[in-house]
């Protein structure tokens, strides 16, 4: 699943959207709070959200495709409780989104001695696919960077849907792998294919918007706005993702201009 993995030693709560997570003007940034580590990697090892021990990163490296789902595994050590974590993802163009997080509260006021998580990158799929070149992943606490990760995202071979083919006919009742697969396949114009692939993936999980907004640029793509409008539609009404305000923001940017151009 494609979806944000939490091995904590603390459990952690993470949240998009809503009210700023920095702190007010004249409050002081808390210094005690330390990234120990990032690690970029191909995949992660399946564990439970609540399971105790690390997340396991599959193939790390900073080189990906275009057909690739980079997850960036990070471990945050000393973190009080209710602290602001703020994971920003920078293309060659500039800032591409910011996903906000803060550590849960406690009953009492010691702080979390470490945590971690990997959040997958979304960038297949969406607009951002074709912006090839360094980009870079960013931990902020405080509205200060701590850690900066630079990555190589570069056009994939054809070659590699054979790869994610494989991985989908091992595990058939995936969504994110039809989903995987549709994306790729849409990148080489495969778009009756990519299709089929992806109503799949809505067909196992429906409440997932990205699924929606991909399905959505491939109809728009086509000039079928009415089918384009109807899954951007879909994904604004689709709530509970830890990336719902970046979600919502392309879903209703595509319809903005499926609106406008008629």
């Amino acid at each position: 699943m494609l979806r944000i993995l939490i091995a904590v030693t603390a459990v952690v709560a993470v949240l998009v959207g809503g009210p700023s997570a920095f702190p007010a003007a004249g409050q002081q940034a808390n210094t005690a709070i330390k990234v120990g580590s990032v690690v970029l990697a191909h995949g992660v090892k399946q564990t439970s959200v609540f399971g105790q021990g690390d997340v396991t990163p599959l193939n790390p490296g900073t080189s990906f495709v275009t057909t690739d789902v980079p997850y960036a595994i990070v471990k945050v050590t000393s973190a009080p409780a209710d602290t602001p974590v703020t994971l920003r993802l920078v293309d060659p163009t500039g800032v591409a989104y910011s996903v906000d997080a803060r550590t849960p509260k406690r009953k009492d006021t010691k702080p979390w001695q470490s945590f971690q998580f990997a959040a997958p990158l979304y960038i297949l799929g969406t607009d951002l696919e074709s912006r090839t070149g360094t980009w870079h992943f960013q931990v902020l606490m405080a509205n200060q960077v701590q850690n900066d990760t630079a990555f190589q995202w570069q056009q994939a071979s054809a070659l590699t849907l054979g790869n994610i083919k494989q991985a989908l006919d091992a595990s058939p009742l995936e969504a994110d792998l039809h989903w995987r697969y549709g994306a790729a396949l849409a990148i080489f114009n495969h778009n009756a294919d990519a299709i089929d692939q992806l109503k799949n993936a809505i067909q196992l999980d429906s409440k997932y918007a990205l699924y929606h907004i991909t399905l959505g640029r491939i109809y728009e793509r086509e000039a079928r706005k009415s089918d384009a409008m109807n899954e951007f539609q879909a994904a604004l009404g689709i709530h509970g993702s830890f990336y719902d305000a970046v979600f919502q923001s392309w879903a209703q940017e595509h319809l903005n201009h499926l609106k406008a151009s008629r």
